[in-house]
């Protein structure tokens, strides 16, 4: 395998998929069982109407009059969502919450989307991370979002909640044919333990697909997806402005031999790149146009690319798949989106015709 210091072999861009193949690929994926572990998230919509908001007696403030409020799950958990929403046979979620109202109303969000959350650990003590966003709504239809409200936990897990979380996995891993993996939290259920079982059972035959905030270089064996602002945090240690192609497709490289297996990196509305044994292929996608809301659309990718990878497609084909997915996930205004193939099939009639 060639690495970063060999001259980047760019190959021809994909250039996309034909109808006869995706109606192949949708099909399969009914039949398709999937495995989903990560960090999972309560995701709580509150419209407060600031056109009754009224001065408190008590303070110099006024208040934030919540007339309607919405729940969704998030993170890992809306990852899952997407996989149910393409039409996939059985999904199955696996993570630590806690025993708290955030983790009752995940279960039944989850249970209401047809997830199954059976292998989900409940641990009393522990804090079911949310994110509360505050919408405001004023005179004229104005909108803005307030300072986001976030839940979330530095205490580690147990050893004996670790290790109840590994013998979980394992009884997701042996009745599902592929597994996605959401590492979203600094300090959440990933852990090396948790690595070295998803290097144990990609091993097995299991695809395994990761997408990793903070850790995408702590993984091998299995295929990475992360976007290019998490490829390059990683190649450069740091945030840096101003990158090049160059660099990006030598941390595309270096990620893919570190790893010892494939790479894909998101890169916006230009798509995607593919790193695959020194090879580069670019996969490019169409533009959406405003207004539209990239909350949850890497998840939807995500699912779309690991649902089509599972049944068999290259990954190049897999991404171009995905990209159909995002894009209808982004047109989702105030949610976090997701897609079902007749969206994805109006989406690829309106960038194929």
């Amino acid at each position: 395998m060639a690495d970063e210091h060999s001259p980047p072999v760019l190959g021809a861009p994909f250039k996309g998929l034909t109808r006869e193949r995706m109606q192949e690929i949708l099909e399969r994926i009914r039949s398709l069982k999937v495995g989903v572990i990560g960090d999972g998230c309560l995701d709580l919509y509150w419209d407060a109407d600031m056109t009754i908001s009224e001065l408190s007696r008590e303070t110099p403030h006024y208040n934030m009059p919540v007339a309607r409020e919405r729940f969704a799950p998030g993170a890992a958990s809306n990852a899952a969502v997407n996989f149910k929403l393409l039409g996939c046979a059985e999904v199955s979620f696996c993570t630590v919450i806690g025993d708290d109202w955030r983790g009752g109303l995940l279960k039944e969000a989850l249970r209401s989307r047809g997830v199954d959350g059976s292998l989900m650990l409940a641990v009393p003590g522990c804090m079911t991370p949310a994110y509360c966003k505050v919408i405001m709504h004023g005179l004229q239809g104005v909108r803005q979002e307030a300072p986001r409200i976030d839940f979330t936990s530095k205490d580690t897990l147990t050893d004996e909640v670790r290790q109840q979380l590994l013998t979980q996995f394992d009884l997701l891993a042996e009745r599902v044919d592929v597994i996605g993996v959401t590492d979203q939290l600094e300090q959440g259920v990933i852990d090396p333990s948790v690595r070295e079982r998803l290097r144990y059972w990609a091993g097995q035959g299991k695809r395994i697909v990761v997408d990793s905030r903070y850790r995408i270089g702590d993984y091998a064996s299995v295929v990475l997806k992360p976007n290019e602002v998490e490829a390059l945090r990683w190649f450069h240690g740091t945030m840096k402005a101003g990158v090049s192609d160059a660099e990006l497709f030598k941390a595309g490289l270096r990620l893919s031999q570190q790893a010892g297996s494939p790479c894909c990196i998101t890169v916006g509305e230009k798509g995607a790149y593919w790193f695959e044994d020194g090879g580069i292929t670019p996969v490019p996608t169409s533009p959406v146009a405003p207004p539209v809301d990239i909350v949850g659309a890497g998840d939807s990718f995500t699912a779309a690319f690991l649902a089509a990878y599972g049944i068999g497609c290259s990954g190049p084909e897999a991404a171009a798949f995905a990209h159909l997915a995002a894009a209808v996930s982004v047109r989702k205004l105030g949610e976090t989106g997701g897609a079902t193939p007749q969206e994805m099939w109006a989406r690829w009639e309106e960038t194929t015709a």
